[in-house]
């Protein structure tokens, strides 16, 4: 009876923070979608987001004392990294939601919210089939695919500062807020795009 080969550590960890992210991107969009009627929401977020600092610090621990991984030590720690970033703009948002005192959601905000999601969730896909990155097309695919959900949020996000400083209502201080929210936001999709452009690095590098 042939035996399973087991699953490097390393995929398992990176399984388990990609999990992490999708868990966040529910909250994220969960809080914003209904903000500030979800503020007792917020301590969540925090909570998810210690989660996948726990889990990359294990990445970390193990990378130094590994003699084989994967693939490079460099590109696994880029990767676990810019997921945690992804987690860690989302609750910076929802932190910052509390501290400017929003009270009244933007559409513009639940989109890039949407969007989010639906990019982690790729990349979710997409760390669950990387064991097999070498013969499985779904790596590549679905990091392309993060890839395109970060040009939506590009134009979301473009149209949101437009429609922000034409409007005649705009106050100083509501807009300053709203730009720096815009921002986060749109460098939540941009950590997106940076994992997935170290996995279409790393099935390249292979190729």
């Amino acid at each position: 009876m042939a035996r399973i080969k087991k699953e490097d550590i390393f995929y398992t960890l990176l399984k388990q923070l990609a999990q992490v992210l999708v868990r966040a991107g529910e909250e994220y969009v969960g809080i914003i979608s209904d903000y500030p009627n979800t503020f007792a929401r917020l301590p969540r977020m925090k909570m998810v987001e210690e989660e996948a600092d726990d889990c990359v610090r294990d990445i970390m621990t193990r990378l130094y004392t590994s003699f084989i991984t994967p693939f490079d030590r460099e590109d696994i720690s880029e990767l676990a990294l810019a997921m945690d970033d992804v987690v860690d703009y989302m609750e910076g948002v929802a932190l910052r939601l509390d501290l400017f005192n929003i009270q009244q959601m933007r559409p513009e905000a639940i989109e890039l919210a949407n969007l989010t999601l639906v990019a982690v969730n790729y990349m979710q896909e997409m760390i669950e089939a990387l064991p097999n990155y070498k013969n499985d097309e779904t790596v590549m695919k679905k990091s392309i695919e993060v890839g395109h959900v970060e040009d939506g949020g590009d134009s979301v996000y473009e149209n949101a500062l437009r429609t922000l400083f034409r409007e005649d209502d705009t106050r100083g201080k509501e807009s300053l807020a709203w730009l720096r929210l815009f921002d986060r936001m749109e460098h939540c999709l941009d950590a997106c795009d940076k994992a997935a452009g170290v996995v279409r690095n790393v099935v390249m590098k292979s190729s």
